[in-house]
């Protein structure tokens, strides 16, 4: 396999680095952010919250590392459902998640990580939150193989203070804390469930890097198999800590160091601030910034986006317009909102980042057919019932989540306009398509062909 893939983009990527970056998107502000919030919807049932809310994560999970091993690509959340499945969904799926993560995800990451800052230093939150989402735009600038070797570094740091937060934190898990353990009824179960599948997104991302993975065909469906099981573990330790030393309702709505600050000293509390709370976001957002440019550079090439945004910088072999569009967008959220929309910000992350699933659930059930040489030839495969078991689940608990979602975001602060500009976004999306399609047309071209690409060409 050639060194170099689609758009110019070299292959450098290994199984470590490729598991690097699935933990550290997946770990990141969700367990030290939203643990709280799901405190304050379920009570000390945010124990099974974490266990139900990976169970429809995982049936998708498992369709993409089918569907990452049978035809690497680069952009494979958008390319795989536009070849295989509907270019119109395709595009729609990118289209809610770019909405999700620019103006939702992205400033989460960086306002969480200023906000666990602040416990230590006193400092500005916002200001903060663009420094942070400044230095990450400027590695990612650099280049892939910089923002790797920095993820590896700090993925192992961050196992090491959630390690050191469950160790310590056992010996003062008080039981009593742990009753009534459903004190908001099923209801604030379903809620936290929701909300925390945000906490196990992210391993999709490397779906996304399959034009720079070495070997991706095995490599992928392993970094799956070994990323979700970690991070399911590390999880429940933290979460039953989290809920066992402190009162429910004393844990509702905070971070993590709310029930650290009860049995670590203040160094061991600075150690967990930085190596855990911190570099959990900044991994995050580092992966984020890694593999959220690639599906926008596909969609380019099918004639979307001006194709001026395809270059790549020369010395790096980073697509640099896309990052600093990006970048730009999310600045001007952090200014304009703030740490005040931290839940609004959690709520539009976690829509775009499971609409993104809903056309590559088409993909996966097709793949044997649209596919069969690369089906056949796949290290990993779904096969008979378990494929279409795994596809119903994943869409009808996908489905599920985005309504009861979308019911809370119209319960935020401003939450009426939020809840329309999100629809409008859509119905917009829909229309610009559709748009688009007429323009080719008149080239001779047709972005609903592209629905008829040979699973050679991938």
């Amino acid at each position: 396999m050639s060194a170099e893939s689609e758009f110019g983009l070299k292959r450098t990527l290994n199984l470590p680095g490729v598991v690097a970056i699935a933990i550290g998107q997946t770990i990141g502000a969700g367990i030290f952010v939203l643990t709280g919030m799901a405190l304050e919807f379920t009570g000390p049932s945010v124990i099974l919250a974490y266990v139900l809310a990976v169970i429809p994560i995982s049936f998708l999970m498992l369709l993409l590392a089918m569907l990452g091993s049978a035809l690497p690509t680069t952009g494979g959340n958008y390319k795989y459902s536009s070849r295989l499945f509907s270019p119109r969904a395709a595009f729609l799926g990118i289209w809610a998640y770019i909405a999700g993560a620019i103006l939702g995800a992205f400033p989460l990451y960086a306002l969480s990580g200023a906000r666990y800052l602040q416990v230590a230093i006193d400092l500005p939150v916002n200001y903060v939150a663009l420094g942070i989402l400044t230095f990450i735009f400027i590695i990612n600038l650099l280049g892939i193989s910089l923002a790797v070797t920095i993820q590896g570094s700090f993925v192992i740091l961050l196992f090491s203070a959630l390690c050191y937060f469950s160790w310590s934190g056992f010996p003062h898990i008080d039981l009593n804390n742990f009753s009534p353990f459903l004190p908001q009824g099923y209801y604030g179960l379903a809620l936290a469930t929701s909300v925390l599948t945000f906490t196990y997104l992210g391993a999709n991302a490397i779906v996304e890097l399959g034009g720079e993975i070495k070997n991706p065909g095995k490599v992928i469906p392993r970094a799956f198999l070994i990323s979700i099981p970690l991070v399911t573990i590390f999880y429940l330790l933290v979460v039953t800590v989290a809920a066992g030393v402190i009162p429910w309702k004393l844990g509702a709505g905070q971070p993590l160091t709310a029930s650290a600050q009860i049995f670590m000293s203040s160094g061991g509390l600075n150690f967990f601030i930085f190596a855990g709370g911190l570099l959990a976001i900044v991994t995050t957002l580092n992966a984020s910034f890694m593999w959220g440019t690639k599906s926008l550079l596909v969609m380019t090439d099918d004639g979307f986006f001006p194709k001026s945004l395809l270059q790549v910088n020369k010395r790096f072999g980073t697509p640099h317009w896309f990052l600093t569009i990006i970048y730009i967008i999310s600045a001007l959220a952090i200014v304009l909102l703030g740490e005040d929309y931290l839940e609004t910000f959690t709520i539009l992350g976690s829509l775009g980042g499971i609409i993104i699933f809903l056309p590559l659930i088409g993909a996966a059930l097709v793949l044997p057919k649209r596919a069969p040489r690369a089906y056949a030839r796949s290290s990993f495969k779904l096969k008979g019932f378990w494929l279409y078991f795994s596809a119903c689940m994943g869409l009808l608990l996908a489905l599920m989540v985005i309504v009861i979602l979308l019911i809370d975001l119209y319960a935020q602060p401003l939450g009426v306009l939020f809840s329309f500009l999100f629809v409008f976004w859509i119905i917009f999306g829909f229309m610009f398509f559709q748009l688009r399609e007429n323009a080719l047309k008149k080239e001779g071209r047709s972005l609903l062909e592209l629905v008829k690409t040979s699973e050679e060409d991938f």
